[in-house]
């Protein structure tokens, strides 16, 4: 797989979902992850969508070392 900018990778989470605990389901391109970084102690906001294409490029490129 090729990388991908964000604007193109959103077509490929189009159909993703999300499931919490409670079988609730969100659509993937609607959701936001909110954290706090343990090394700045700032708070990040990012698609949940980018954080998919990272973890796909990532994947592809280091099969090794991510499961």
């Amino acid at each position: 797989m090729t990388d991908y900018s964000s604007h193109d990778w959103r077509k490929y989470t189009d159909d993703a979902i999300v499931i919490d605990e409670n079988k609730a389901t969100l659509k993937v391109n609607e959701c936001k992850v909110i954290y706090k970084d343990p090394k700045d102690l700032q708070k990040y906001e990012v698609d949940l969508s980018r954080l998919i294409r990272v973890f796909v490029n990532n994947r592809d490129s280091h099969k090794r070392s991510v499961k």
